[in-house]
């Protein structure tokens, strides 16, 4: 299972055949599946509805408006039309039938997100007193900015960085701290390569991106442990790469360049930082204010 919510998954809409084949491919990734109502149905972790025509759509669009929880619009991928209709849908994501298990993958992960920043904005962890978590992504499918920014929001409602400016920090030190896991951890790109020139920016990038394309890079994964108590929130990053040397970092500005900003820039909202297992691991912790 990708990151975040936990639960099964219920299927709406769907036929006995239809119910059968989502339900296995939703098996393999980890996840299980029932049919029923939404409405009577609301322990659910996602609802995957079926829309048939756009009177049905209109109908789950409606229903998903009073949902907390994520939906995704599964539509047959030879109606144009109807896949128009529910591209535009912003009350949930996209799913084309028949389904794929690497989109069925992509829209669970899309919905897991989701799921984490509705949690968040809700100020669901303000108060939390106890919290033990774990998230995985694909290298191919993470999107980097929306991880650090929820994460450094439970942070900031559980009460470690009561200012804005905190949050904020924390934000841009997770967002650089994932970018090293998954550019020079999982896909081995060399930050030496990385000039401010334009040229060999636009080198660097077309690497990256024929990097995520390759299975053997993309498919690596970025893993984040979560855990906080009433006085120390700890967050792991770990990736599958190769690994450096810990002690080639610097402890100041000018030590070792991660995206031009270094470790520095990451240790800095945080009381300790840290990189184990030969460099794949960033352990971070970060004591409440006061306690």
């Amino acid at each position: 299972m990708t990151g975040g919510a936990s639960g099964y998954v219920l299927l709406t809409g769907f036929d006995a055949e239809e119910e059968r084949s989502l339900a296995a491919e939703l098996a393999r990734l980890g996840r299980e599946a029932r049919p029923g109502d939404p409405v009577n149905d609301p322990e659910a972790a996602f609802v995957i509805a079926q829309a048939r025509d756009e009177g049905s759509l209109r109908g789950f669009r409606a229903a998903a408006l009073d949902e907390r929880r994520p939906w995704a619009f599964c539509v047959p991928a030879s109606d144009r039309g109807l896949v128009a209709a529910a591209a535009a849908a912003h009350e949930g994501f996209l799913l084309l039938s028949p389904v794929l298990g690497k989109e069925l993958k992509r829209a669970l992960s899309a919905m897991a997100e989701e799921a984490l920043e509705r949690s968040a904005g809700d100020a669901a962890f303000i108060g939390l007193e106890r919290l033990e978590a774990s998230f995985s992504w694909r290298s191919d499918e993470i999107e980097l900015g929306k991880v650090a920014r929820s994460l450094a929001r439970i942070l900031a409602q559980a009460g470690f960085y009561p200012e804005c400016s905190g949050e904020d920090e924390c934000s841009l030190a997770l967002e650089e701290a994932l970018v090293n896991s998954l550019e020079h951890g999982n896909l081995a790109l060399d930050s030496a390569t990385r000039p401010g020139e334009m040229l060999e920016e636009d080198r660097y990038e077309a690497a990256r991106a024929a990097r995520l394309a390759d299975p053997a890079f993309g498919s690596r994964r970025v893993r984040i442990g979560l855990s906080m108590d009433g006085t120390e929130a700890r967050v792991a990053v770990e990736d599958e790469g190769g690994g450096f040397d810990p002690a080639a970092i610097g402890l100041g500005p000018s030590g070792l360049e991660v995206s031009g900003k270094g470790f520095w820039l990451i240790k800095r909202p945080f009381d300790s930082a840290a990189y184990e297992e030969g460099g794949r691991r960033l352990a971070l912790a970060k004591r409440k204010p006061g306690r």
